[in-house]
């Protein structure tokens, strides 16, 4: 980017972040206690939310804090973001200098170092060079399985056939083992194992507790790197002699699209190999089956969950008697459960995990990649030998470890290989699209979707024919990317796709068709909401989106369990709600009360008023009692209101017309009872008003709660002339 265009990307990047800002802003100002009270589905979205938030948000400040003197705080919910936001301002003013010093070098107001300050600047030790998988562009080693004798065949989606040519330890005859059969439903192979591991019984000495047998030092002791059949054939000889041997594997999958067995680690108690499984002859370690399968040899390993698919998959080997220090740790309760947790426990031994990133492919392979290898075994029998006793220690006769752990291992070893089927229409199996977006938020359009799908499958072709990793092709964020942008020429192809690696770069045009033909596709294709559960919208990742807006509002709600709602009800009136059908209820608080349920039709009601007084819901206000001269006349009034109770029309009149004699009634006894109006003119005067001496007639006292004493009748009498009370006269 030149300098000239720098001003404009400024410019956008500021407004894009104000927008941001802006809309998350709005976000927070919303009463979300208010939603989370109407809506149990809506409460856990956002709780979810809040946690993938904080995730990302620790990572970015881990991400930037490395390599620095300033420590990142890690969070683990809101609290926690209060707790550290001293550390969480130290990063972001890290971030900050940072900046400042890259724009002021970038437009030129300082200078990049000079070759003689460079010179002086202290030099920075780096690590051990070796090579590693994170290179994602064209293998710089040699691809191995060129030169295999059965050469990876990824477009075959025939149930895999294990690949024994001989059985050692056989209960069951291998020939029985290879005939096709149903199982689960589908057809397959057997695993041609599983007599046996089922039936095995292991050594005694796994069940007795005895002092564990010391280790060889580690460096006066080196292991043995077999490369060559005769290296197999002595390395044989002397597992046959073992009571119990400890195996590990080191895999390779980013240049090979099922992935390479690279390594594998064999040790006993006075012996380490390393052996070179990527050798064209490599089948014919099926040798090793005379071990591996005799349930009275012992195996340990540690999580050995896919080395046994790769063992199969790659060699044709299979574990009879096999015991996983994984289960032992788990068994046990330990905080933590990986090798190199046990290896510090046992050994004191902290093992540079570094070489897991390596590209085990190597040949020859560097001394440390060899050291690091060699002791992912060198040490197992040992912390084999403390984990038994602890777990028989700990056993009871109700609840033994060992065979807990026993069985675990079994379990392990049953497991089959099955190649990988790519799902194209429902996305489902290992790699497909849909477990991908099942596990990312996304909120994908009709044609968003149709590329997604569309591009996924082109990324996943185009590793099996390369016989490359995913990733070598492109990650999978850049699927997301795609999908958004939905490019149509090779310049925005790029720009997205940034930076493009070589295998997509020459089949860019290729992927701009698939790109083309899936939103022409799309028309009448579904959304993504439309293929996916409504729990994965009510849940966030897995996710529901920040922008409300663009969820759909649920107009009934539908609930075997809990009944019907009201057809009407909206649990957010200002915002979409994320309720969908079978939701449940709504959680219950103090303010809010679960729905009634509506199972049939009822008879509408009319409505009752929703506003109300004290005096409608009374009755007639009472009246002075008019005393009643003439009795004849009461018994007339009577003997009237008695006819009319059969004649409405006369009824009607009659109270229309006694109504008004009530008035006019009203207003004469009015104008008699009121007295004359107070004449201000003739009043005697304030200032000068006469002394008491005066030989005047007194007037009489005014009691200005007279008329108060006239109230209607019912009306309780209280005596207002108590102390304290003001009191208003008028002359």
């Amino acid at each position: 980017m030149d300098s000239a265009e720098f001003a404009p990307f400024q410019a956008e990047l500021t407004s894009a972040l104000v927008q941001v800002t802006r809309t998350v802003g709005q976000l927070s100002s919303e009463d979300l206690n208010f939603h989370r009270t109407s809506s149990a589905k809506f409460s856990e979205s956002l709780d979810e939310q809040s946690e993938r938030i904080i995730a990302l948000t620790s990572a970015v400040i881990k991400a930037a804090s490395a390599g620095t003197d300033v420590t990142g705080p890690t969070l683990h919910d809101e609290d926690s973001v209060e707790d550290n936001w001293r550390g969480v301002v130290d990063v972001i003013d890290l971030l900050l200098e940072k900046a400042d010093a890259c724009l002021d070098e970038f437009t030129g107001v300082i200078k990049k170092l000079s070759p003689s300050q460079e010179e002086q600047a202290p030099v920075v030790k780096k690590g051990p060079n070796f090579p590693t998988i994170y290179d994602y562009g064209p293998s710089k080693i040699p691809k191995p399985q060129l030169d295999f004798e059965r050469k990876p065949d990824n477009t075959n989606v025939e149930p895999f056939k294990p690949l024994l040519k001989s059985k050692p330890h056989a209960i069951v005859p291998l020939e029985k083992c290879l005939k096709m059969k149903k199982i689960d439903g589908a057809p397959g192979y057997p695993h041609p194992y599983e007599t046996e591991i089922r039936e095995s019984q292991y050594p005694k000495s796994v069940y007795q507790i005895s002092p564990p047998i010391e280790y060889l030092p580690f460096e006066s002791t080196t292991a043995t790197f077999v490369d060559t059949l005769d290296g197999v054939k002595e390395m044989l000889k002397e597992l046959k002699k073992a009571n119990e041997i400890a195996i590990d594997l080191e895999h390779h999958d980013v240049h090979s699209y099922h992935g390479l067995v690279s390594l594998m680690q064999i040790s006993t108690r006075d012996k380490d190999w390393v052996v070179d499984t990527l050798k064209p002859w490599r089948e014919e370690l099926q040798m090793l089956n005379e071990v591996f399968a005799d349930p009275k040899i012992l195996k340990v390993l540690h999580g050995s969950t896919m080395d046994i698919i790769w063992l199969q998959r790659d060699l044709g080997l299979y574990m009879v008697g096999m015991f996983d220090t994984f289960h032992a740790a788990s068994a046990l309760g330990f905080p933590k459960r990986s090798l190199k947790f046990l290896l510090s426990k046992f050994v004191n031994f902290e093992a540079d995990k570094r070489y897991q990133t390596a590209d085990w492919r190597a040949r020859p392979l560097p001394t440390e990649m060899f050291d690091y290898a060699r002791s992912d075994t060198h040490y197992l029998l040992y912390i084999y030998d403390r984990l038994r006793n602890d777990l028989i220690e700990n056993s009871t006769e109700e609840a033994s470890h060992i065979d807990y752990v026993n069985e675990g291992s079994k379990k392990e070893a049953l497991q089959r290989y099955e190649r990988p089927v790519y799902d194209a229409i429902n996305g489902h199996g290992p790699g497909g699209w849909y477990d991908l977006l099942w596990r990312n938020s996304s909120n994908l359009t009709k044609e968003q979707f149709a590329v997604f799908k569309a591009v996924h499958q082109f990324r996943d072709e185009v590793a099996r024919a390369e016989d490359e990793g995913w990733q070598c092709v492109f990650p999978k964020h850049m699927l997301f990317k795609l999908a958004q942008a939905m490019p149509l020429d090779l310049g925005t192809l790029f720009r997205t796709l940034s930076p493009v690696t070589p295998i997509t770069k020459d089949r860019a045009p290729e992927l701009l068709d698939v790109i083309k033909q899936a939103k022409l596709a799309s028309i009448d294709g579904p959304e993504w909401r439309d293929v996916a559960p409504p729990k994965h919208f009510a849940k966030a990742g897995e996710a529901l989106p920040l922008d409300l807006s663009n969820v759909p509002i649920a107009g009934r709600i539908f609930s075997d369990r809990w009944g019907r709602g009201p057809a009407s009800f909206s649990p957010l009136a200002t915002h979409a709600s994320n309720r969908l059908p079978n939701s449940g209820p709504p959680r219950r608080s103090n303010k809010t009360r679960c729905l009634p349920t509506h199972n049939s039709p009822s008879p509408k009601e009319p409505e009752a008023k929703k506003y109300f007084t004290v005096k409608d819901l009374g009755g007639p206000r009472k009246r002075k009692v008019t005393p009643v001269n003439n009795p004849a006349q009461a018994l007339s009034t009577t003997a009237d209101l008695d006819d009319t109770s059969n004649d409405p029309d006369s009824a009607e009149k009659k109270s229309k017309k006694s109504r008004k004699e009530k008035k006019a009634k009203k207003s004469k006894s009015k104008s008699q009872s009121d007295e004359a109006p107070f004449d201000y003119g003739a009043a005697d005067a304030v200032l000068n008003a006469p002394s008491a001496s005066t030989t005047q007639p007194r007037r009489k006292t005014f009691n200005p709660y007279a008329k108060a004493m006239e109230a209607p009748s019912g009306a309780r009498k209280t005596k207002r002339d108590e102390a304290g009370k003001s009191l208003t006269f008028r002359q």
